[in-house]
């Protein structure tokens, strides 16, 4: 049951949340939440001194309290924070109607783009990997047996040998299209063995008639260019080999190249569509089976798939899409810690997913057999799926994304740029490894 500070607390954030009381407005005299909660007016008053001092408020002497223009930018113990807002992820729903029976004092925000505990991607995780705790001993406490997980999806999120996120659902990237849109536009479905250059045929046959966002979402995103650089054969790091830099070798290079191409042929720089997929506006988008989960939710039934594109000579894998509750150094609530742990892998959360075909659960169990063929791509897929990124600095991380992004964006000689890269990495890996200059 929720405590009486706890009902005042999430009420008021509800009025900040909802846009009732923005930023620099006035909210309702603690007398008048008091009546309305049926709250004492001492327990309202403590509950607002308390997120005036966490900087959520601002009190004006003989004026009333006000929300504080910078509310959103503050990073609370009671709250969880989703990349997406959490009425577009198809799970959503469930865990706001859940968890307040497990942690009352949870707080879901949309506004806060940033909270003690947060639900992320891949790259957050990998560019944030220092600001969260290790969720190991957590994992540990919670689920002596593990036996019914996918251990192998945790072990890809350990960086410098701590836990920095725990997956709870994962997916290859497949080759999504929408069957109408390719139909009504004279484009043939390409057959499963098709090749990047076959792709590029499509979307040049596409482009005849309809305009690049129509066409595919392309855009700078980590997971789109690495995805094409998997294919191609190449990788960033390789931590064994001699020389672990692999941002300036030819199939590295190569597979930015061709990415950069379907930017030419689309004659798009950048694209903010990656919803229109899931709206049925899109003919092709690479994706992972998350994307499944929210065209269900959006009543989208006219799409398919294939697998991703061949690239001869290059490699058939498949960079994988994982969404993860991360948790920042900053928690002292370790209970709140452990409910979330236990709700995200228990049976009934992960059963769930299984019904609304979004991602992979972590759980074996959960994933229940299907006849349908889309379904059947994703599962045949994971054993392609290519889930290690080796890259353990958040700084190396978000150097390379920065320059990737640049050189596919804009017109730069893609051989010199990546050479550049390259070249500060290794300088990064000698330091760190103690190499003297002038040894190998």
């Amino acid at each position: 049951m929720k405590n009486k500070n706890t009902i005042t607390r999430n009420y008021v954030l509800g009025l900040m949340e909802s846009g009732r009381c923005s930023g620099g407005e006035k909210i309702p005299a603690a007398r008048d939440l008091a009546v309305h909660l049926g709250i004492s007016l001492l327990t309202v008053q403590n509950a607002l001194e308390t997120m005036s001092k966490e900087g959520l408020l601002k009190v004006v002497p003989r004026q009333g309290t006000y929300v504080s223009e910078e509310w959103t930018n503050r990073i609370l113990q009671s709250s969880i924070s989703s990349y997406i807002a959490w009425k577009r992820l198809p799970w959503g729903e469930y865990f706001q109607k859940n968890i307040p029976d497990l942690v009352p004092q949870l707080h879901t925000s949309d506004r806060m783009p940033h909270g003690v505990f947060e639900v992320v991607p891949t790259s957050t995780v990998l560019m944030n990997q220092d600001q969260y705790l290790d969720l190991e001993p957590l994992l540990d406490r919670c689920f002596q047996d593990k036996s019914d997980f996918h251990t192998e999806q945790f072990d890809s999120f350990h960086c410098k040998g701590r836990l920095v996120g725990l997956p709870f659902l994962f997916s290859p990237r497949v080759m999504l299209y929408n069957p109408r849109i390719l139909k009504e536009n004279g484009c043939p479905v390409p057959s499963p063995d098709y090749t990047w250059d076959d792709f590029l045929k499509c979307i040049r046959l596409l482009k005849k008639k309809l305009p690049a966002e129509n066409i595919f979402t392309w855009n700078a995103g980590y997971y789109n260019w690495m995805t094409c650089v998997l294919r191609a054969g190449g990788s960033l790091i390789e931590p064994s080999a001699e020389d672990p830099v692999k941002i300036d070798s030819p199939a590295t290079r190569h597979g930015l190249k061709l990415f950069r191409d379907l930017r030419y042929v689309l004659g798009e720089k950048k694209s903010s569509y990656s919803e229109l997929f899931e709206e049925g506006k899109v003919a092709f988008a690479i994706g992972a089976r998350q994307v499944v989960g929210r065209l269900k939710q959006n009543g989208v039934h006219d799409w398919n798939a294939l697998p991703l594109p061949r690239i001869p000579g290059g490699c058939d894998t498949s960079l994988q899409a994982t969404e993860l509750l991360c948790i920042r150094k900053e928690c002292v609530d370790m209970e709140c810690a452990e409910a979330l742990v236990r709700f995200f892998l228990s049976e009934a959360f992960q059963k769930h997913l299984a019904e609304l075909k979004y991602a992979i659960p972590i759980r074996k169990s959960a994933l229940q057999p299907s006849n349908d063929p889309r379904d059947i791509l994703f599962e045949r897929e994971v054993l392609k799926v290519h889930s290690r990124h080796h890259l353990d600095s958040p700084e190396l991380f978000r150097l390379v994304c920065d320059g990737i992004d640049d050189l596919l964006a804009g017109d730069a000689d893609i051989d010199e740029g990546t050479a550049e890269l390259a070249g500060m990495l290794r300088v990064f890996i000698r330091i760190t490894r103690g190499i003297p200059f002038g040894k190998s």
